[in-house]
């Protein structure tokens, strides 16, 4: 399944419209549910809102700032209300009233506000990218736990077939014990594989029921439907033959996880660069307009327009420390990308094992269950015709069971390992 068809950012209510299915639920739809209503998917959403919010407010200093500023002072000695104009008399008082409205307009910031809005670009975009990853990993942890009830309960339904067959050998032994043609320990033998296989079943239904309770947590689902959680499917095996080099090459280019990195190297590199432009000076285009109002109703206008020019001369060697831990922390993000490539090239190596394993234990297991089957076959014909005994019979009932369990398994584990290797990857292997 390709997650970049699907639009990372989704509305909140779109969780709440996901719902399970009274049906029975297909893979794809499971995988629609999560990506819809997983915990975590949808925190890494308001996470994504959050870094956009925060380039929003990076941005926002490009913008001239508008303020209005209101006061009311008490002096103990008269103060003039405006600065003296001409041979006017000053206007004094203890009680002065205040207001101005300040106009600034940045010129010129030594790049400061500039490389401030790229890292925030930044950074919003490596949000993007991690919740990409993240949705990665719940599909991969949907698609396990699906195809781990599926091989199950072909487990329980093996069970259940090897039951049936054993309940029909055991009225046919009822018949050759009343002519007394078989002992009645065979039928107590009989009857110990049978409760044997009522624990399995039970035991392995438990199992099921526990990843089925596990895949609703997945689905960001409080209950099951109120039929129970039914899945639909069929494990299949895949053929294709995965080749680990080409497959890290890709990966590269492909992970949401180095993107990340990559980005937050990039921004790291902005946020450096801003602390930098702390060193040049700032100028700003100024005006303020206000008025002066004494208790005693006099009224003055005052206001200015201009430039202002902002230059750090020393600030006690503060913005250096702040550039050599903003590189050291550069430094890591390197190191930190650095691992990943290492980690991505042993996930892929360790799932194209897993893949090939697999394939060769479903081929292995395709032929225990066809030997098994046809070994039961003699078996009962020579238990028939009186050459073979009824353990005999049970033993090979056992061993078809068990050869349909392995079968089972492998099947399992051989679609989860592609799906692993399609986590390995970060696409569709």
């Amino acid at each position: 399944m390709s997650l970049s068809s699907t639009s990372s950012r989704q509305p909140e209510s779109l969780a709440r419209r996901a719902r399970l299915p009274n049906a029975a639920l297909t893979l794809e739809h499971a995988l629609a549910i999560a990506l819809a209503n997983n915990p975590n998917v949808v925190g890494e959403r308001w996470k994504v809102e959050a870094a956009e919010a925060r380039k929003r407010q990076a941005s926002s200093e490009h913008w001239p700032s508008l303020e209005l500023f209101a006061a009311y002072r008490h002096h103990w000695h008269e103060e003039r209300l405006a600065p003296a104009r001409g041979q006017t008399p000053p206007s004094l008082s203890h009680d002065i009233f205040a207001g101005d409205v300040v106009l600034t307009v940045p010129l010129l910031s030594g790049g400061k506000v500039v490389s401030s809005v790229a890292a925030s670009e930044l950074l919003a975009d490596a949000a993007e990218q991690r919740l990409a990853r993240t949705r990665e990993e719940l599909v991969f942890n949907v698609k396990s736990t699906f195809y781990a009830v599926l091989g199950q309960e072909e487990v329980i339904e093996a069970i259940q077939q090897s039951a049936e067959a054993l309940t029909e050998h055991r009225e046919n032994t009822v018949l050759l014990i009343e002519a007394q043609k078989a002992a009645r320990v065979d039928l107590l033998n009989i009857d110990v594989r049978l409760a044997e296989l009522d624990y399995r079943r039970i035991k392995q239904q438990g199992s099921v029921e526990l990843h089925k309770r596990l895949l609703l947590g997945l689905l960001g689902a409080e209950a099951a439907p109120p039929g129970g959680l039914t899945l639909a499917g069929t494990l299949e095996p895949r053929q294709s033959a995965p080749d680990a080099v080409k497959l890290s090459a890709a990966a590269i280019g492909n992970r949401a996880d180095i993107a990340q990195l990559d980005l937050e190297i990039e921004a790291q590199a902005k946020r450096i660069g801003a602390i930098r432009a702390e060193y040049l000076p700032v100028v700003a285009a100024k005006g303020t307009y206000g008025s002066r109002l004494s208790v005693q109703g006099e009224y003055e206008d005052l206001g200015f327009v201009g430039v202002e020019l902002h230059m750090p001369i020393f600030d006690g060697f503060e913005t250096p420390a702040r550039i050599e831990e903003q590189q050291a922390e550069l430094r890591v993000l390197e190191q930190r990308r650095r691992r990943l490539v290492l980690t991505i090239r042993e996930e892929i190596d360790s799932a194209v094992i897993q893949v090939k394993t697999a394939q060769a234990a479903v081929a292995v297991t395709e032929k225990s269950i066809l030997t098994a089957r046809e070994s039961l076959r003699i078996t009962r014909d020579k238990a028939a015709l009186d050459y073979g005994t009824a353990a005999d019979v049970l033993d090979a009932q056992a061993a078809l069971l068990q050869a349909e369990t392995a079968h089972s398994a492998a099947l399992a584990e051989l679609n989860t390992a592609f799906a692993l290797l399609d986590l390995a990857v970060g696409g569709t292997s």
